[in-house]
């Protein structure tokens, strides 16, 4: 493939990629309560009342809350499960990591009906809580988890931990002191990735609570049932600037830690 024709695909995937986003962040300082063109102006109407909605004000802090705690349970258990299965001589070791990766090829509505039965005929008390729906997408977090953390330990020299231990470490305090250092960007990766992931979570979601508490993308999702309007673009677009920022600041604080430099940039 020659540098053109290289330009060009990257260019037409960019655009691809891109054009969606563009359109709605347009969308929600249009003038134009139907966009169908260029916009005749901008306002920030729509960002004031996307911010001053209750139900988005509600749905946020209903999906801050689900997505810490998913994010908690998945990154503790999915470092676990990483680590036995790397570290340990664990019988059907590729067996187990299938099933960990499974939740990956599972449709989520599926999932959501799943959870649901599971509420409705044995814990009821878990239907429309935080800590019901953050435990039903721990599911869709751990296969991010395993495979990032995974990677992590995969590079990581294991006679690094079995030299603390002939220097009298336990094996608890080796695996704090010399392999959870060394697996700390590959388990923020996967802690930023997976709480967007839950953040963004609609299919499960929408089994799991009554309509009246949702998450945010859940409440936009029913709002769309009603309303088209301009409103739907703003709360969306805020969602994108909320993700990109969340990214950048810990990309920016890991590398003024130094968690991200290269072995060359270390030593």
């Amino acid at each position: 493939m020659n540098r053109l024709l290289r330009t060009v695909f990257l260019t037409v995937v960019g655009l691809f990629i891109v054009a969606p986003l563009v359109v709605i962040l347009v969308a929600s300082v249009s003038t134009d309560e139907v966009l169908s063109g260029l916009p005749s102006g901008f306002t920030t109407r729509w960002l004031s009342e996307a911010l001053a909605n209750e139900q988005f004000q509600v749905g946020f802090a209903y999906s801050i809350r689900v997505a810490a705690i998913a994010t908690a349970w998945a990154v503790v258990l999915g470092t676990s499960a990483a680590y036995a299965i790397h570290r340990f001589d664990v019988p059907g070791k590729s067996l187990l990591r299938s099933v960990f990766i499974a939740p990956l090829s599972l449709p989520r509505v599926v999932a959501g009906f799943c959870f649901f039965v599971l509420y409705a005929s044995l814990v009821p008390a878990a239907y429309g809580t935080v800590g019901g729906v953050a435990f039903a997408h721990v599911l869709l977090l751990l296969p991010f988890v395993v495979s990032l953390v995974g990677a992590g330990l995969a590079n990581l020299d294991p006679e690094l931990e079995e030299a603390a231990r002939d220097l009298g470490a336990t094996p608890w305090q080796a695996f704090l002191r010399v392999t959870l250092p060394r697996i700390r960007v590959s388990m923020i990766i996967a802690a930023v990735f997976g709480f967007l992931t839950s953040f963004d979570e609609v299919d499960l979601s929408v089994f799991l609570m009554p309509a009246d508490t949702t998450t945010l993308p859940v409440a936009i999702f029913l709002r769309l049932q009603q309303n088209q309007d301009p409103v739907t673009s703003a709360v969306s677009s805020l969602m994108i600037a909320g993700s990109l920022a969340l990214t950048g600041l810990v990309a920016l604080a890991g590398r003024r830690a130094g968690l991200f430099a290269t072995r060359k940039e270390r030593m």
